[in-house]
């Protein structure tokens, strides 16, 4: 099988099953042989697949590696789109891997990206822009701007496009999350809602990461045990493919339900998982988030020398990255600790 559009196709199909390293070895070799044959329509195109692959694995060192290899392929044949397409990439995998500490550096990146999408008349990448950069300003807290985004990516979508359903599924959840930082539980619910039901159509892992924005919203109106039972009915799927990014959302949000319950015993083992996905994703916030979750099982178990020595480290690497948030809380359980040894 020689033609680079059929190893496209094949690697799509593995892509939209969730086999992503599949995907990425047919897209490696469709490059590969495009690139023999002077396709450069081809070889960009399959060069554009692959760092989505990693981006859904995630991996994000791979996903940065990927985009730079377009973008640098993209520059060189003067190709204007895939060139606002692989500055995308890099800037969704760096916001994976530290929203919080280049979100300053990714904003006039992504805005760039949106004022070539519409310069090139492109509406879906005109979408994808709007919808990431409201994604990122929601998770910033920079909630009217991230509100205004989210809706204008709304308002673009064009019934019957490629991506529908995913598009409303992604911006869904992020009104989601918005309606939960603002307290309104209700709506917050209702975005949940319409994002599982959008992403029922698209497929997974989305729908699978879709069910934790639903669980958050449960917990958030305090249905704990609602918000367990979603969990516990997409982990295995989660597991069972290889979705490290979900997993690891799925195994925290598991060990935090389950000690909110009062069941630290059982809280354990996902936190410590959550923990392990953080750090081998090089999730720089979540792996303080997954310490301080820990911390508090360990206190919870009176296991005070343990729970100090991971809180301490919570600590620490709150101050490196400037998340001052986490940096109070681990201040405070330290205390909790501290006040339990005397």
């Amino acid at each position: 099988m020689d033609d680079p559009q059929d190893l496209i196709n094949q690697g799509i199909q593995c892509f939209n099953r969730g086999e992503y390293h599949r995907a990425i070895a047919f897209w490696q070799e469709a490059a590969a042989r495009s690139c023999e044959k002077g396709d450069t329509g081809n070889e960009l195109e399959a060069l554009a697949c692959i760092p989505v692959a990693w981006g859904n694995i995630p991996d994000g060192e791979k996903m940065i590696e990927a985009a730079t290899r377009l973008l640098a392929r993209a520059r060189a044949l003067r190709h204007k789109k895939y060139e606002m397409q692989a500055a995308l990439r890099l800037a969704e995998a760096l916001s994976g891997l530290d929203l919080r500490g280049r979100w300053r550096e990714l904003k006039p990146l992504l805005l760039e990206g949106l004022e070539t999408a519409r310069q090139l008349g492109d509406h879906w990448w005109e979408v994808y822009h709007l919808k990431t950069l409201g994604y990122c300003a929601v998770s910033m807290e920079e909630e009217e701007q991230g509100l205004a985004w989210l809706q204008e990516a709304l308002n673009a979508i064009r019934p019957g496009m490629d991506g529908e359903h995913y598009f409303r599924g992604e911006i869904n959840s992020s009104l989601s999350r918005l309606m939960r930082q603002r307290g309104d539980l209700a709506e917050a619910l209702r975005y949940a809602e319409i994002a599982v039901n959008e992403f029922r159509q698209h497929g997974n892992p989305n729908f699978v990461s879709a069910q934790l924005t639903l669980a958050r919203a449960e917990w958030a109106r305090g249905e704990l045990a609602e918000a367990l039972r979603l969990v516990e009915e997409m982990l295995p799927r989660a597991r069972q493919m290889g979705w490290k990014g979900t997993g690891q959302d799925a195994e925290y949000l598991r060990g935090e339900l389950l000690r909110e319950m009062g069941h630290p015993e059982r809280a354990e083992p996902s936190a410590r998982r959550a923990l392990k996905l953080a750090r081998e994703m090089k999730l720089k916030e979540e792996e303080v988030a997954c310490l301080l979750s820990l911390g508090q099982v360990l206190l919870a178990l009176k296991r005070r020398e343990e729970a100090r020595e991971v809180l301490q480290q919570a600590r620490r690497l709150s101050q490196e990255r400037d998340y001052e948030d986490h940096f109070q809380r681990a201040e405070q359980l330290l205390t909790l600790a501290e006040g339990k040894m005397s």
